[in-house]
């Protein structure tokens, strides 16, 4: 008797979702299987919604890495920076562990004059934060998310706006994680916060077979 659309199901990849949806649709005959996607498909979905709180359109574009290449190349030019002093990986590495520990750059982004952006960019002493800053202020010259924005956005929304929060605390009453060995820091306070109100968290998973230690993933929380 629970409507699809206060079901959540999160998992880690596309592919996992297709087969979660596959497998309900065979059990319910119904095409209509509730909201089984990604963190991060959750998570754009959620911003699509309330990402106005942050002085953003809700047409921002998510970016893959080939975009995120192209903002990088643009900012090791203007920062006499070459690919050989700093990787393309290891500033995205760099860029994301930054995002994703420590929000610093969410002060920035919710900035309406981006000319704040620049002016740390310009006087950064080094090439990390040159990095860091030039490519924050490529992203918000043209509302541009990358993967970890999606998190990491979601997140700074649902602890800011308690209106916003509640509506999607409410509204989701069943809240399952898959593969709940591979969460992060931050996708663990994501349902944690979301599943707050009517408490229906059910989580999946195998602490032996947790791959994203390198990424984040931290599997005492599945152990404890």
């Amino acid at each position: 008797g629970i409507s699809t659309a206060n079901i959540l199901c999160v998992t880690f990849t596309n592919k996992a979702t297709r087969e979660m949806k596959k497998r309900i649709r065979a059990v319910i005959g119904d095409n209509d299987t509730g909201l089984i996607s990604t963190f991060h498909g959750f998570c754009r979905l959620l911003l699509k919604e309330d990402i106005h709180t942050m002085g953003y359109p809700d047409n921002f574009m998510v970016m893959d890495t080939e975009d995120m290449e192209s903002i990088l190349k643009i900012v090791y030019e203007q920062a006499n920076i070459t690919s050989r002093q700093f990787t393309f990986s290891k500033a995205k590495d760099m860029i994301g562990r930054r995002k994703c520990t420590s929000f610093e750059h969410i002060q920035y982004v919710l900035e309406t004059d981006n000319n704040k952006i620049k002016e740390k960019f310009l006087c950064s002493r080094t090439a990390e934060d040159r990095i860091f800053f030039g490519y924050l202020y490529q992203q918000k010259k043209n509302y541009n998310l990358d993967y970890d924005d999606l998190i990491t956005f979601a997140l700074y929304i649902l602890r800011t706006f308690p209106e916003v929060c509640e509506k999607w605390q409410h509204k989701l009453e069943y809240i399952m994680v898959d593969e709940f060995q591979d969460v992060s820091g931050n996708q663990y306070e994501l349902v944690s916060i979301l599943g707050k109100y009517h408490k229906n968290l059910f989580v999946v998973g195998d602490p032996d077979q947790t791959i994203y230690s390198w990424r984040g993933a931290r599997v005492d929380y599945i152990i404890n």
